[in-house]
This record gives C-alpha cells, sequence and structure tokens, in this order.
C-alpha cells in the first residue's frame, strides 16, 4: 500500500509540474501559417493570364478555423513572428495538456481520492 501511495504522490507531484509553464503561455494561438500567392486589381498583369498566370507572392499568412469558418489573417514580418511565436505556444501547451490528461487517467485508474 505505501509503494502506491508513493506512486501516486509521484504522479500528482510531475502533474504539478507539468502544468506550471502553462499559466506564463500567453501568446497561444491555434492555427496554421500558410504561403500562397495573390492576384491583385489591375486589369492587366500577369497574375490574371488566362494560360500559366504568375500570382504575387507568396505571401505569409496565419489561417485559422473557427466554429466551421476559415479565417486568415496577412503577416507582415512583425506579425509573422508573433504568429510563429503563439503557434509555438498552442503546441507546447497541448503536448503538456495531453501528458497531464494521461497522469489524471492513472491517478484516477489507481483511486486518486485515496492519497
Amino acid at each position: 500500500m505505501g509503494n502506491q501511495k508513493t506512486r501516486l504522490q509521484g504522479l500528482v507531484k510531475e502533474r504539478d509540474q507539468l502544468a506550471k509553464p502553462l499559466s506564463g503561455l500567453k501568446h497561444i494561438l491555434r492555427g496554421s501559417i500558410i504561403k500562397h500567392g495573390n492576384i491583385c486589381g489591375k486589369r492587366v498583369c500577369i497574375c490574371k493570364r488566362g494560360d500559366n498566370p504568375i500570382l504575387h507572392g507568396p505571401y505569409n499568412y496565419l489561417s485559422h478555423r473557427s466554429r466551421g469558418l476559415i479565417n486568415t489573417i496577412f503577416l507582415n514580418k512583425k506579425k509573422l513572428a508573433l504568429a510563429q511565436e503563439g503557434v509555438r505556444e498552442y503546441n507546447e501547451a497541448i503536448e503538456l495538456i495531453y501528458r497531464i490528461a494521461e497522469i489524471n487517467f492513472r491517478l484516477l485508474r489507481y483511486h486518486y481520492d485515496k492519497l
């Protein structure tokens, strides 16, 4: 019984350590950074050729799906750096959440309430 209690206490300590960095992730962005070309507004431009058009760009965008809608934001250099940080933080948060959830599953399996 003592060995199980020690194991449970170790899991609780590990979970608590994993949860600490989550409060520091303040720039989380769920989405993907994509590149694509654009068609301009000029009537006569190579981007509007019928055969083999040459699009402007490619430009960086943050693509985000929300409630079935896909939204995109144009990313200049400054916004690109912020978006990259936000997507990185999102991935880090998801990894931590999965690890915490696995620990909580194990705690529940081993009768967490007995701690």
